[in-house]
């Protein structure tokens, strides 16, 4: 299957790609040397608390977010006369110096600036299920809605909000998708390859999702 998130093998991958407006975009990034960028529960709500804001301050809208222990994806669209490099620039600053502050830290928090590939409607259910099974696969929790710090449960599981409206005939069905990817392994292993390509380079290696020493009662702070 073909989908638009795929690159050409030396397509650069990054900031040199121009941000449209209304197109939706896959956004993550990892603490340096893969160091953790969360360390309590406190941490992942500070980070989402900002980001909300800075959505709204730079017209962005986030349709898919996923915190990790040690990275973070989003799906967004930048909305006519947003700026999402901004956004982004400004929710890095933030969480660094809250992080070094906090934790007494010393040097970068990323490992450099956010990443992002287009993600066209055809792949978007993919890259979404990707990003909301990350816990699931890392151990955290046994189903994607018991994960805190991502918007499964609380954007597609319930009712979706008002500024989401325009874009739910693209969400209609997609959490019974996920349900189904959850108990295929077949699924899952398509899935994780397709990816594989998109975020070539950044994804560890099959099997190799590292752990952070994260007991399953960690996971649900």
């Amino acid at each position: 299957m073909k989908v638009t998130f795929i690159r050409a093998k030396n397509e650069p991958m990054n900031l040199d790609i121009r941000i449209e407006d209304n197109l939706f975009y896959h956004v993550y990034n990892r603490g340096n040397d893969r160091q953790r960028i969360f360390g309590d529960a406190s941490d992942y709500r500070a980070f989402v608390e900002k980001m909300k804001s800075l959505a709204v301050r730079y017209l962005v809208h986030v349709s898919v977010y996923a915190l990790m222990p040690n990275h973070y994806h989003l799906i967004v669209q930048q909305q006519a006369g947003g700026n999402l490099s901004r956004m982004m620039g400004a929710l890095a600053t933030s969480a660094a110096k809250r992080y070094n502050l906090k934790y007494a830290h010393i040097g970068h928090l990323f490992q450099g600036p956010f990443r992002h590939k287009l993600v066209g409607e055809d792949a978007l259910w993919y890259v979404a299920c990707y990003i909301h099974l990350n816990p699931v696969r890392a151990r955290l929790v046994a189903q994607p809605e018991k994960w805190r710090y991502s918007n499964f449960g609380e954007g597609f599981l319930r009712q979706r909000k008002s500024q989401d409206e325009g874009n739910l005939h693209l969400w209609r069905g997609y959490p019974m998708y996920v349900q189904d990817v959850l108990k295929n392994e077949r699924m899952q292993r398509e899935l994780r390859k397709m990816l594989q390509s998109h975020v070539e380079g950044f994804l560890p290696p099959e099997g190799g999702h590292l752990q952070l020493g994260l007991s399953r009662n960690e996971g649900n702070l």
